[in-house]
């Protein structure tokens, strides 16, 4: 339940009648209760600020508190308690109509919904509300740890309903995984502000702070894969990709696979990997497999067993001005840098 008022970045307050939809939640939910059981499993206070704190220590009430209690009197706990949340001893004041969060338990989704009566609708659009472009000092106050704690509330399957999903560009993680940029940037502007964010309050792209925020904070932005082979056709097509010294890769579309050299490489970037591996390993080695060629093959020609791997990100999905580092590469035998490629392009999880 959204909390009453706030800061609306110039919009009209939102949700005025806040007290009235909290006793209407409450009645809906408890309509069926007897004296020993309640529909509401706990209330927790779900406010941005709260949102950092543990659940047990943003609880409210309980289903031991609430059994048997009018629901007046359960709506005028939960705002009591509200309104002392984070205060000091002693203290006055408070806000009393903040955002909640009901957990229900032993209930599938069409029951609540049912229950709750909730219903599709929409406002005439005859005076549509405006919402500005936010300036660039406004959002740069988004840092890296409001995109971090952004990153895994959408993980942990929250949801940011006034941002859809992308349709050019995703943020990259290290496991593979792949997000909207505008709903990472946009939870974690709400974060930063106070505000409810929409995608009119900022624009995305390489030459925006949204981007180039998301990427300060340690994400990779790439575009988006095209649309990839069955899994069969996948694995033969993969037979008969020649991979040598890493570079070459695998252009994936539809109906064929077509193999060619990148040119967008920076040039040198391999040796200096080597050259940086050498110095702090004091020799060339697979770190998957651990082998070490030199001690096969001699010092002469073992090094050239040894090939560099763009760990976090191929370079097909680079997009132009990407930044790579020499921690994000990897010193890889032949062997196994062939099947890590493969793994990747057939998105299975590397065995070590």
């Amino acid at each position: 339940m959204h909390s009453r008022g706030g800061a609306t970045g110039g919009r009209p307050a939102r949700n005025t009648e806040y007290e009235e939809a909290l006793l209407t939640i409450i009645r809906r939910l408890r309509a069926q209760d007897t004296g020993t059981n309640s529909t509401i499993g706990r209330v927790l206070l779900d406010s941005t600020v709260a949102r950092h704190s543990s659940k047990v220590a943003r609880t409210l009430a309980t289903s031991d508190e609430l059994t048997g209690l009018p629901d007046e009197d359960v709506a005028k706990l939960i705002r009591q308690r509200a309104k002392r949340w984070g205060q000091k001893l002693n203290s006055k004041g408070g806000n009393s109509t903040k955002a909640l969060r009901f957990e229900i338990s032993g209930r599938s989704l069409s029951s609540i919904r049912t229950t709750l009566k909730l219903m599709k609708w929409s406002v005439e659009e005859a005076s549509p509300t405006i919402i500005e472009r936010l300036p660039s000092d406004q959002l740069r106050k988004v840092a890296r740890d409001h995109i971090r704690r952004s990153i895994e509330r959408i993980l942990a399957g929250e949801d940011v309903p006034n941002f859809s999903e992308s349709t050019d560009y995703d943020v990259l993680l290290p496991d593979g995984t792949r997000l909207a940029p505008k709903k990472v940037f946009g939870l974690a502007l709400e974060e930063a502000l106070g505000i409810e964010a929409f995608p009119q309050h900022f624009s995305s792209g390489f030459s925006q702070p949204c981007f180039e925020i998301i990427q300060a904070a340690g994400f990779h932005i790439v575009g988006k894969p095209s649309e990839s082979l069955s899994s069969e056709a996948m694995q033969q097509a993969l037979r008969d990709i020649p991979l040598d010294d890493g570079d070459r890769s695998a252009i994936e579309g539809n109906p064929k696979i077509v193999v060619h050299i990148q040119r967008e490489r920076a040039s040198g970037l391999s040796r200096q990997k080597k050259a940086a591996f050498v110095r702090e390993h004091g020799e060339l080695f697979c770190e998957r497999c651990g082998f070490r060629p030199v001690s096969t093959y001699g010092p002469y020609v073992g090094d050239s067993c040894i090939e560099v791997h763009h760990a976090l990100i191929q370079v097909k999905d680079m997009v132009p001005g990407h930044e790579t580092k020499l921690e994000d590469l990897q010193c890889l035998c032949a062997n196994c840098h062939r099947v890590t490629h493969r793994e990747m392009a057939l998105g299975i999880a590397a065995n070590s």
